[in-house]
């Protein structure tokens, strides 16, 4: 994981010292502690510097950043889970492998096979030949880019994180393809990822009113749906009418014995299993075997090298347990429950759950070491921190809902409890679950209005907004403190297997089944299956509520007035 930098000055002022005189270079650092470097270079009439910090995560020795070869300039931050050679990728690790194709791809005049690559990752790239920069985010928008510009100095910005600045304004770099600019003409392009979405010129018109110009389209998009092949028909197939006829018991856990005595049903449970397993342990089989204090000298320990982000929800709870058959046995696995209800001495709804389903993980993996980290923030800290640091990163968002769930993710992810500070240097969130299992109320109001099309419309409304709602501001709270999140629900093949199942076979929130039960129904069922027989009918419930951040009688899409931008 790594912080990435870029800053081009048409005017040709010196930018060796621009870096620190916008001061993100205490940002950009705490997103990889582990290396910071900045490279200048010299081009005529225009001053370009790059900086990068890296996260050691992966290979026996830590990649330094930026990377210059006679032909480019280069700047990473991701992860490769697919899409090369295994050898490869252990030869020559992500970094180095990336930025050999990328190359390999602009020499080409072609990004078309970008596609192929699995994983997070944001990149900027000078090509020294065509003296374009191109950059860009992966498809789902996993990994935060902004894009700033100053026009009384003719200077644009891109980078992983930003801070609110007069001079300066940023705008999300929208993850709709591989933009570049020339820096002698000045001109922007954008080759369009190769599948439809209906934010593609929403969005490209966004960045051209902020930017101030027209963006050239190098390719339009193609009509295919991301993550999905082929349209819902809505055929009435076994497991429609397995649910059309399912008889509501009083025992609601009896729902998921009848379901799971489905082979269908069945099937689709097991599938889910095996996909999210190799999710998981792609995203942490390569870790260097140190925590965040042991790597720095480099010493064995047998601390937590893994946390999830844990409030004791259905979602959370899976990961968690499918976690525990990749971790090390002899090291503990670290779950960050933060809570802001110091009223009632932080016993939030959060923190009441995350008690009981931790007994049920003790049932489930008896041998494990769970280290469950109570994270109790005062309101003097959270407006403290909020001010002078946590409303940068969630800048340039601003609404209530931004404030709310960035600060509650920045504290969670700092892992800071009254006797322990965890250890870990990833951590495992169940992000994009509500989106692809239909976890939202909204999802019920959709069924209850136009039955499946509603509901199907409505999912597909979520997946398409969901790199442009939260994804870019998550990356940006939780990596500033030195933790890469993995998103096991977000892998491409675990996209693609519940894209291409009917809406009711993910979920069924209907009237006549229950809030804890219809609702991601194929995922509850996946939970009763690995024995968590009390989360798998816990009802949805927002991070910024289940941790009482949020003040109720606020509009969670309005401008919040605490983030002073």
């Amino acid at each position: 994981m790594c912080g990435i930098f870029c800053v081009v000055n048409s005017a040709g002022n010196n930018c060796d010292n621009l870096i620190n005189q916008l001061k993100f270079e205490t940002n950009i650092k705490r997103r990889g502690p582990d290396s910071f470097n900045f490279q200048v270079v010299p081009l005529e009439n225009v001053s370009l510097g790059f900086a990068a910090s890296v996260l050691w995560l992966q290979g026996s020795t830590i990649s330094q950043q930026p990377i210059e070869d006679e032909h480019s300039v280069f700047c990473y931050n991701g992860d490769i889970f697919s899409g090369f050679d295994e050898n490869l990728q252990k030869e020559h690790g992500d970094t180095n492998l990336f930025h050999s194709f990328v190359k390999n791809q602009i020499n080409h005049n072609s990004l078309d096979n970008l596609c192929q690559v699995q994983g997070p990752y944001a990149f900027i790239i000078f090509n020294k030949c065509d003296k374009k920069v191109y950059f860009g985010r992966d498809i789902f928008g996993r990994r935060s880019l902004l894009m700033g510009k100053n026009e009384e100095n003719d200077t644009f910005i891109i980078s992983s994180v930003a801070k609110r600045n007069a001079e300066f304004k940023f705008i999300e770099l929208p993850s709709i393809g591989i933009f570049s600019l020339n820096l002698w003409t000045k001109e922007f392009e954008v080759q369009f990822w190769p599948f439809k979405n209906h934010n593609f010129y929403s969005k490209l018109k966004e960045l051209e009113t902020f930017l101030g110009i027209k963006i050239k389209m190098n390719v339009h998009p193609i009509e295919k749906e991301n993550g999905q092949n082929g349209e819902h028909g809505f055929v009435e197939n076994d497991n429609f009418l397995l649910l059309k006829n399912l008889k509501i018991p009083k025992e609601f856990n009896d729902i998921f014995i009848t379901l799971l005595q489905n082979s269908s049903w069945q099937f689709n449970v097991n599938s889910l299993k095996v996909l999210l397993e190799n999710a998981i342990f792609k995203r942490i089989s390569n870790l260097p075997p140190y925590c965040s204090e042991c790597i720095k000298t480099q010493t064995s320990c047998n601390h937590a090298t893994t946390g999830i982000l844990f409030s004791g929800g259905v979602d959370c709870a899976i990961l968690a347990v499918l976690l525990n058959k990749y971790v090390d046995n002899n090291r503990p696995i670290d779950l960050l429950n933060v809570s802001f209800d110091s009223q009632n001495n932080y016993q939030s709804p959060d923190r009441i759950v995350g008690m009981e389903t931790l007994k049920e993980l003790q049932s489930c993996c008896p041998t494990r070491v769970w280290n469950f980290v109570e994270i109790n923030v005062t309101k003097e800290e959270l407006d403290l921190e909020r001010d002078r640091h946590i409303a940068d990163l969630i800048y340039p968002l601003n609404t209530i809902l931004d404030d709310s769930l960035g600060c509650a993710l920045w504290f969670a992810s700092r892992g800071q409890g009254n006797e322990y500070t965890s250890s870990s240097r990833i951590l495992i969130v169940g992000m994009g679950a509500d989106e692809l299992f239909g976890g939202y109320s909204r999802h019920r109001a959709a069924f209850r209005r136009l039955s499946f099309k509603g509901l199907q419309e409505s999912l597909d409304d979520d997946w398409m907004n969901l790199p442009y709602r939260n994804l870019g501001r998550d990356d940006r709270v939780i990596s500033d403190n030195s933790r890469q999140l993995r998103t096991p629900y977000l892998d491409e093949n675990v996209v693609n297997f519940l894209r291409n199942l009917e809406c009711w076979e993910k979920t069924y929130p209907s009237d006549k089944v229950p809030q804890g039960v219809g609702e991601k129904i194929l995922l509850r069922c996946l939970a009763y299956d690995l024995g968590l027989k009390n989360a798998c009918t816990l009802k949805k419930r927002a991070l910024q509520f289940g941790s009482r951040i949020a003040i109720a009688k606020e509009n969670a899409h309005d401008k919040s007035p605490r983030l002073n931008f």
